[in-house]
């Protein structure tokens, strides 16, 4: 583990958890034997117009139960970061905050300026990785389409045009009312 250190545009701060016997994500048995430990670099959300970057010591433990499948499990950290996660839940959450304000490159641009560096891609991805709200009945449906790129690749979004909220299409139920026929 490195001491914190701290340059011109980045902090950089060393972690450890401090989970006294993780339990394995398959049979809940709490373990105690560790196995072995890696560091894992986290960018977490900036603090005084400085990129945050954590280099976090994660440990590996021996599962002890015999009919377990699993020999051998990480710990987790989970409200803190989602497993294979690059970036904090902190983080993640900031992103797809100024995903939804701003959207795309406008999105890009206001988090340079915050001290979060992430590309325009990923902050579609973010606020496209959002559990969509449940789909009331909707009585008035507007349907348009929108460009991904400019006057090259177009898209169709649906939208409810008493809540004006976009409707995910996915979730979207259609029930045609029919004239009866005599």
């Amino acid at each position: 583990m490195i001491d914190g250190e701290v340059t011109e545009k980045v902090i950089t701060l060393p972690a450890v958890s401090t989970q006294i016997a993780p339990c394995c994500q398959l049979c809940a048995t709490s373990a105690s034997r560790i196995h072995s430990s890696y560091s894992r670099r986290l960018a977490d959300v900036p603090c005084a117009q400085k990129c945050v970057r954590l280099i976090l010591g994660v440990r590996k433990f021996f599962c002890d139960l015999r009919r377990c499948p699993r020999k051998i499990f990480t710990e987790r950290l989970s409200p803190f970061i989602r497993p294979g996660a690059r970036v904090t839940t902190r983080r993640f959450q900031e992103v797809e905050n100024i995903g939804l304000a701003t959207s795309g490159m406008l999105g890009t641009r206001l988090g340079v300026r915050l001290g979060i560096r992430t590309s325009w891609m990923t902050i579609i991805r973010r606020m496209m990785a959002r559990s969509p709200a449940p789909v009331e009945q909707v009585v008035q449906l507007g349907i348009d389409d929108f460009s991904f790129r400019r006057g090259r690749k177009f898209g169709p979004i649906l939208v409810d045009l008493q809540s004006r909220k976009s409707i995910d299409p996915r979730r979207l139920i259609v029930r045609p009312k029919l004239p009866l026929l005599g």
